[in-house]
């Protein structure tokens, strides 16, 4: 293999594997602000889910299974929501507009 290839095929793996340590960073932020007692249901979130979303890399899944806590506990905080957005925006996914929408209505 070419050297100049090899090369730019590790900088995008390395890249890709920063990025992604950005999104799960901003995942397990959200993560620790929610509150002792949150309520878990099969419609909503799920802890033991997300965090083996998190531990096979599956951050899309992660971030919609965390997403689901509203289902069953309301809106949470407003830091919670910017952490959702910014691993959202990370992905380059669409969520991260719904996410704002959420913020926005957040009291707290």
């Amino acid at each position: 293999m070419d050297t100049t290839l090899l090369k730019a095929l590790l900088s995008r793996l390395l890249s890709r594997y920063q990025k992604d340590k950005r999104i799960e960073a901003e995942l397990m932020a959200a993560y620790v602000l929610l509150p002792k007692d949150i309520v878990e249901s099969a419609d909503g979130y799920c802890e033991a889910d997300f965090l083996t979303y998190i531990n096979h890399n599956e951050l899309l899944l992660a971030l919609e299974e965390i997403e689901g806590v509203i289902v069953d506990n309301g809106l949470q905080t407003k830091q919670f929501w910017t952490h959702l957005i910014q691993a959202a925006k990370i992905m380059n996914h669409a969520h991260a507009e719904r996410y704002r929408s959420i913020h926005s209505a957040a009291n707290y």
